[in-house]
């Protein structure tokens, strides 16, 4: 009997999809075609609408198929699924029980909040990438967040087991390391030390691999932030950085209970921009919160001007159940939808100039992933994105690339020389 496995959200979510396939496989066959399983699961994300939207369409796509449901959206709100087998947050590493019970004829439905150290599951990797949780859960109380409400216990995992995880990678050839988490700005506050301390610690591992850190909240980045960025002159970190803002008012801000100011934040950006000066800076941006006026657009647009993004992800505000924003009175669609095209457009003009400054350089890069066609996705140090082309399978290998077009979102780069 084969089983399948649909990943929706986050890399955190696909993280604990790896786990459960490790699970699964020593009892069932695995395919990553959908359409060939009598099994499907399927974790589902609750960040926004879309993501709800999109999995009761694939309900009706894949009616005639045993399906078991698993993540955030279930945990967040179960009651939309009493029909199904469910699998909790924290009850993945029981999900093979739930998928035979449902085979027996009986619906199991483990949604209880436990601790479990999901480093002690085994993942399933697809090369070359490994994703790592070191954390879940957060210290906010965002009003718009239902993330919260599906990951409502906060825990670190050891920094021993996360090197464990490290090594075992290196030893499987997986050449790129994701840690990941809900806010990796909360890593080690329950166990006596922060993401800067880990990063340090994975000096003493010798090996041949990248780290790309995950998303991080200001806030809390601001207790220990020297320090992490001395954590990343480690060669092989990526200098990449993953922090969401959301809006540019501090009335915004305060509204959304993000409990920093737009001052603390562009002091990030700025010492990042002081140290690494080429580093890829990420933010996440809410266009249409309930209270967000004409005025505190325009200061959203003033600081995507200056800090000069090299990633947005845009999200229009959806009122999610059960979060405070969800009772406040909301922005007109039409309305949400002409701020978010202009977000869009400036991020851009701005992106797409300061790629542009990237073209005729020579740069080395790692394959990360396969494109279409023959384009195959790499990554420099900087974590930026940049296409090439090749008949040959590249995955995982490192580039000699020099850079002859920029878009907004990508550099396009001609290969000088494959290094292994």
């Amino acid at each position: 009997m084969k089983f399948s496995i649909i990943t929706l959200g986050c890399t955190l979510n696909r993280g604990e999809s790896q786990r459960m396939i490790n699970i699964l496989k020593n009892k069932f066959e695995f395919t990553e075609n959908p359409d060939e399983s009598d099994i499907l699961i399927i974790n589902t994300c609750t960040v926004k609408t879309p993501s709800e939207t999109k999995l009761f369409k694939l309900l009706k796509k894949y009616s005639n198929k045993k399906i078991i449901l698993a993540g955030c959206l279930v945990q967040h709100k179960p009651e939309l699924f009493k029909n199904y087998p469910l699998v909790g947050i924290y009850q993945i590493d029981r999900v093979d029980e739930v998928v035979e019970n449902y085979l027996n004829g009986k619906i199991l439905q483990l949604l209880e909040v436990k601790k479990i150290n999901k480093l002690s599951i085994r993942s399933f990797d697809n090369y070359p990438i490994k994703i790592i949780p070191i954390q879940e859960g957060c210290l906010w109380n965002c009003t718009y967040c239902a993330t919260k409400l599906a990951r409502s216990l906060y825990q670190s995992f050891p920094p021993e087991d996360i090197y464990r995880e490290i090594r075992d990678a290196k030893i499987n050839g997986l050449k790129i390391i994701y840690l990941t988490g809900t806010d990796l700005a909360a890593y080690g506050f329950d166990i006596g030390t922060n993401l800067a301390k880990l990063l340090k610690g994975i000096r003493d591992i010798d090996g041949d691999f990248y780290i790309r850190v995950g998303m991080a909240n200001p806030g809390i980045l601001n207790k220990f932030f020297d320090e992490l960025l001395d954590a990343y002159e480690d060669d092989r970190i990526f200098k990449f950085f993953h922090i969401p803002v959301q809006s540019g008012s501090n009335k915004v801000l305060k509204d959304m209970k993000r409990l920093y100011t737009v001052e603390e934040f562009y002091e990030l950006v700025e010492k990042i921009r002081r140290k690494y000066p080429k580093a890829t800076i990420a933010t996440d941006i809410i266009v249409g919160y309930p209270t967000e006026t004409e005025e505190d657009f325009k200061l959203t647009l003033q600081m995507i001007e200056e800090l000069k993004f090299d990633i947005i992800n845009i999200s229009r505000f959806w009122p999610r159940d059960k979060t405070p924003a969800y009772n406040l009175k909301q922005l007109r669609g039409t309305e949400v939808k002409r701020r978010s095209r202009i977000v869009k457009q400036l991020f851009n003009k701005v992106a797409l100039e300061r790629n542009k400054e990237w073209i005729n350089e020579i740069t080395e890069c790692i394959v990360e992933s396969k494109g279409k066609g023959n384009s195959w996705i790499c990554r420099d140090i900087n974590y930026k994105q940049i296409v090439v082309k090749s008949n040959e399978n590249l995955l995982g290998k490192k580039l000699l690339v020099k850079i002859e077009e920029a878009t907004p979102v990508d550099l396009r780069g001609r290969i000088l020389k494959i290094k292994n």
